[in-house]
Formats: structure tokens, C-alpha cells, sequence
């Protein structure tokens, strides 16, 4: 059965570029299915299936309906890290409430070192940005002295508990000396309601047994490998058939940047 999807907004910029045949292609957005604001105000279940999902991207990340576990997507593959840390390949039918995904072609690549921690990782990604201004896909390749990484616990049907009193309680995952990838987005200020921002980043180990939402990390002295993806936007798609999505949502704003 066909996927009841709305299209809500497309913020796109058309660019394009010779791909290896040398026929022109256009550069594709950040596509969304449903916004943070969403999730901030409990809309924890969609109609899109990662089967679906796929088909608009091969990188990214999100979560699953009642928050049954974090996704990363990565080369094509979609993982879930279920509530006990253990991660899985997702099943195609599974279906989500959040996800922000893209066909990830990098505009720059460079390496860094001396990078003690996440926020000053942050800090030269941001220096590096052509522009603030814009949204972009993000790789990083690196290894942690220590990482921790968030999870999900799974919802009642009917839970619909703002993002920021569950991230409370959140299942945490610890690691040392563990080497991986970040995959996220750095989102403007700007586009806050509908990403986390500046950056919202999850992570996967080399041997794809540990992952999540990204927290807090100390970076080796070894080098780390950034390459940048810039967007001309954002597309988005939101749940069609929810009663939570629907209603009004009181205001959230001073959470918009928390988790």
C-alpha cells in the first residue's frame, strides 16, 4: 500500500553538477520527514517506512515509531541501536516518526588533528562552512579516547511526553578508545524548529556494534577526516494521519537546542 505522505514545504535551491557520465544532475536536499518541533511535542509515530526512506537517502539519521531505538544511516545501510545498545540492520517495513536523510556527495574533504573534544570539533567545522547560513550533510571520520552516546527507551502507544522530559532518563552507552564515524547535519539557526542546531550528529563504530545519538567525547590525538556536503535545502514531508501531529503544540522554545 502506497505511503500517505503530505508535502508540507521545499526550501530547495536547484544546483547542478557532470556526474561521471557527463550528463548534468541536480543536487538533491536534505530531505525531512516530519520536524524536531514534532518531537519535541510528543508526535512520536509516521507512515514512512525505511523501505520508503531509502529512496530519499542513504545517509542520515532519525528514530523509530514510540522511539523504539536510534537510526543511523551510513553507505546505504540503515541501522537500529535498540534500548539495550545492541545494533541492528533495520528492517525495511519498520517505520518512523523522524528522520533527516541524503544522498551525501562531499564538497570538501580535509584533516585535522589536536582536536581534544566535541565542542572544539565543532568550532572548525563551523570555520570551514562556506556559509553559516546554509544547511550541510557531514561525515567525520575519528577515533574517541571516551564517547557517550544516547539512546531510546520504547513508548506506550499513547506516551506523548515532550522530547526534553524523556532525554531526562535516557538509556546512555559509554565507550573508550573506539573508533567510528559521525553522520549528521549542521542546520542554521534559522531552520532550529525543524533540526537540532548548529549540529545534530549520531555516531557508529567501525565494527557496527556501537552507536547512538551523539553527547559528549574525547577526541585521540590521531587524525580526523571532515568532509562536507553543502545542500541547496531542505525537503519536507510530514505525518499525515495523527491526532498528536494535528492538534496545537504549546511552545517549546527554550528547548530547541537541548539534547
Amino acid at each position: 500500500m502506497k505511503q500517505k505522505l503530505t508535502t508540507i514545504a521545499s526550501f530547495i535551491t536547484t544546483v547542478s553538477f557532470l556526474g561521471a557520465n557527463g550528463q548534468i544532475q541536480k543536487e538533491k536536499p536534505i530531505f525531512h520527514y516530519s520536524v524536531m518541533d514534532a518531537m519535541r511535542n510528543g508526535v512520536y509515530i509516521g507512515e514512512l517506512s525505511i523501505k520508503s526512506l531509502a529512496d530519499k537517502g542513504s545517509f542520515g539519521l532519525g528514530t523509530y515509531n514510540h522511539l523504539d531505538g536510534e537510526m543511523i544511516a551510513l553507505d546505504g545501510i540503515f541501522y537500529r541501536i535498540a534500548s539495550d545498545g545492541r545494533v541492528t540492520k533495520a528492517e525495511s517495513e519498520r517505520e518512523v516518526p523522524f528522520a533527516a536523510v541524503a544522498f551525501f556527495r562531499a564538497d570538501k574533504q580535509f584533516e585535522t588533528s589536536g582536536i581534544k573534544n566535541i565542542e572544539m570539533l565543532q568550532k572548525e567545522i563551523i570555520s570551514k562552512l562556506p556559509s553559516s547560513n546554509k544547511p550541510y550533510a557531514i561525515r567525520i571520520e575519528c577515533t574517541f579516547e571516551s564517547i557517550v552516546v544516547g539512546g531510546a527507551n520504547k513508548l506506550e502507544d499513547k506516551n506523548t511526553t515532550g522530547l526534553a522530559e524523556l532525554m531526562k532518563t535516557r538509556p546512555l552507552y559509554k565507550s573508550e578508545k573506539i573508533s567510528g564515524t559521525m553522520v549528521g547535519f549542521y542546520n542554521p539557526p534559522s531552520f532550529a524548529s525543524i533540526d537540532l542546531s548548529p549540529f545534530h550528529f549520531h555516531f557508529i563504530s567501525d565494527d557496527k556494534t556501537f552507536g547512538g545519538h551523539l553527547v559528549s567525547g574525547d577526541l585521540s590525538s590521531a587524525k580526523i577526516k571532515i568532509s562536507i556536503d553543502e545542500k541547496p535545502g531542505y525537503e519536507i514531508v510530514l505525518p499525515k494521519q495523527n491526532e498528536t501531529f494535528n492538534k496545537p503544540w504549546p511552545q517549546q522554545r527554550s528547548t530547541k537546542s537541548s539534547y
